[in-house]
């Protein structure tokens, strides 16, 4: 198993988990971490070191840029405004892991 600072990389794939399902949930850390028995303290912990490893350079690449029109655009499940000059349209069972990986390297 290959170790990163110390880590496994099933101990930081646990605790990603573990807090992308905390956010899901709406309950706060110390409300989730009572209910699975984890210590508050050590999931904010790995929250903010996960936050910190995030900073990956992914090359990104635009091949064509299109309007969609008034028909197109209602069929999309939402519409993420990054900023003035750039909307995302994001159809229905668009998988959550790349549409993060999108977000992340479009904030770089």
């Amino acid at each position: 198993m290959a170790t990163i600072r110390g880590m496994t990389k099933t101990t930081e794939s646990k605790w990603r988990a573990l807090i992308a399902a905390q956010v899901r949930s709406g309950l706060s850390v110390r409300e989730f971490a009572g209910l699975r028995g984890l210590p508050a303290a050590t999931m904010y912990w790995w929250r903010s070191k996960l936050r910190r490893d995030r900073t990956q350079l992914v090359p990104v690449e635009v091949v064509e840029q299109r309007v969609l029109d008034a028909e197109a655009r209602h069929a999309a499940a939402f519409e993420l405004r990054m900023d003035d000059a750039m909307t995302l349209h994001i159809p229905n069972g668009f998988d959550d892991g790349e549409l993060r990986r999108l977000i992340r390297a479009l904030r770089c």
